[in-house]
């Protein structure tokens, strides 16, 4: 039997090495680079922009060709497979990863290369690109990577449908109260009487939208604990629930399902949007990318409703450098050619949301698109809003976002299943987050002990700013971590 599997065994080796030896990649001298990301119809023309970019500055070989090919992988885009084949040491060289959340567990696990002088001499540090993505970008004062695009969470308006039912445009700016207003109006508007509801206001208003504008974080100042027993958290959930249930301004679970449409890039939202089902969709100017596919719409875009503090939220879908790549070099120059003019415009002209570079944001090309008039007007809502009111995600070194981000999604589900109260589902969030950071910080008593200490040294920290807001005194600048807080706190003259 042990002749069997052996022989089967040399025959799959021939087989592979038979393979291997077929890819093109493999019979030249030039390398390869792997690009794993996801399957948007843009990434073909970016590539093709990077190598025209190698020739331009001149990174060629002896033939004067460019000195790497770069290669698209989006069948190991999910995050299993990019563990399992980073520690395995096969990852791709360069890695797509949402934001923060996704470069800290890279990072975590050794799985991410330090580019930070690179980023310097090369010109895409984090000085490059918005001011919300250092904390996207840097770990500890390290940057791992460059954002491939930059999106603000901003609210499309199909205005044709809103004139259809003789309902206004929101205003740029709007608060809780009038969003609540028009979104009934236009309900009681475009369905009819005694007919299962199939046109929504919006498709949906992520919750961390809705308690920031209440000037609350999910953590405190120095990131030590959460929050949520807060009575604005709380409200928050009552809000989404009232939206959905009472008002009928947004879509439930069982609205969504049943509603039966095609999917392309960006999801059935889209095209439900398309249809007229929803007057609002929340996403990022990437949803052009489909839309434009649908004909010209008639277009407006507005930002988040607001309670008390107008914000929205500004992530990014970054490349990173894998640190046991055969060509790191050439993998950092894909990090350079992000930051370009070249790779820019090209963000611009195919509306993958915002460009790396606000730079960009201000050209004729960016804010008026000879080809699509309809979208006049547009465009520099979402720019305006991630310069002026745009806030990235808040991360903890004491706790696993991931985690954090499975709790929450618990807790929204079982407010909006009826399962539990939204202060029941509060207080469970907070005692299992609290629970996971006391877990870590004594786990890591011993493996890392740095880390605990300076657990330690922000708790008495803590104890410093909530002193001085019992006092009613301004806070200083230099002890507020979290950057929720150090924007908002200055916007309302909080802190010295």
């Amino acid at each position: 039997m042990k002749y069997i599997f052996l022989s089967i065994f040399l025959v799959l080796l021939l087989a592979t090495f038979a393979l291997l030896s077929s890819y093109p990649e493999n019979n030249t001298t030039t390398p390869t680079l792997y690009w794993v990301t996801d399957a948007n119809p843009a990434r073909k023309d970016q590539v093709e922009g990077f190598q025209e970019w190698l020739v331009k500055h001149n990174h060629v070989n002896d033939d004067n060709e460019p000195a790497v090919q770069l290669k698209l992988d989006t069948a190991n885009r999910s995050d299993d497979k990019i563990i399992i084949q980073g520690v395995s040491g096969i990852g791709g060289d360069i890695l797509d990863t949402y934001g923060g959340t996704g470069i800290r567990f890279l990072g975590k696990i050794g799985m991410l290369d330090d580019v930070t002088e690179h980023a310097k001499a090369n010109g895409y540090d984090v000085s490059q690109t918005y001011a919300p993505m250092k904390e996207e970008l840097m770990v500890n004062g390290k940057q791992y990577g460059f954002p491939c695009n930059v999106g603000a969470q901003i609210f499309w308006v199909n205005k044709d449908i809103l004139e259809e039912h003789n309902q206004p445009i929101p205003s740029l700016n709007w608060t809780v109260e009038e969003f609540e207003k028009l979104g009934k109006a236009y309900i009681k508007s475009a369905n009819k009487p005694g007919e299962r509801q199939k046109n929504f206001y919006m498709d949906r208003i992520d919750l961390i939208l809705i308690y920031r504008s209440m000037g609350f974080s999910s953590f405190n100042e120095t990131l030590t604990a959460t929050q949520y027993n807060d009575e604005r958290f709380i409200k928050s959930l009552r809000l989404l629930h009232k939206w959905t249930y009472e008002d009928r301004i947004l879509p439930s679970a069982s609205d969504i399902a049943s509603f039966n449409s095609q999917q392309g890039y960006g999801g059935a939202n889209l095209q439900l949007f398309y249809r007229g089902n929803y007057a609002m969709i929340q996403t990022g100017r990437y949803a052009l990318i489909q839309l434009r596919k649908f004909g010209a719409m008639n277009l407006a875009a507005v930002r988040p409703p607001y309670l008390d503090y107008p914000n929205t939220v500004v992530g990014t879908r970054s490349a990173v450098v894998y640190v046991a790549g055969k060509h790191k070099e050439y993998a950092k120059l894909f990090l350079a050619y992000l930051a370009s003019e070249d790779y820019n415009m090209r963000i611009v002209k195919t509306a993958d949301a915002l460009p790396p570079n606000p730079e960009y944001t201000k050209v004729e090309e960016f804010l008026k698109p000879k080809d699509y008039p309809n979208e006049w007007g547009c465009h520099e809502v979402f720019s305006d809003a991630a310069n002026e009111i745009g806030i990235g995600y808040v991360y903890s070194p004491y706790v696993l976002r991931q985690q954090m981000n499975r709790y929450e999604g618990d807790a929204i589900n079982a407010v909006m299943s009826n399962r539990m109260s939204a202060e029941k589902a509060a207080s469970q969030l907070q005692q299992q987050v609290m629970a996971d950071i006391k877990h870590n910080v004594n786990l890591k008593k011993y493996a890392l002990p740095e880390l605990v200490e300076q657990y330690h040294k922000d708790v008495e920290l803590q104890n410093k700013i909530d002193e001085l807001k019992k006092q009613g005194k301004k806070i200083p600048l230099s002890y507020i971590k979290n950057p929720f807080y150090r924007k908002y706190y200055q916007d309302k003259g909080m802190v010295e």
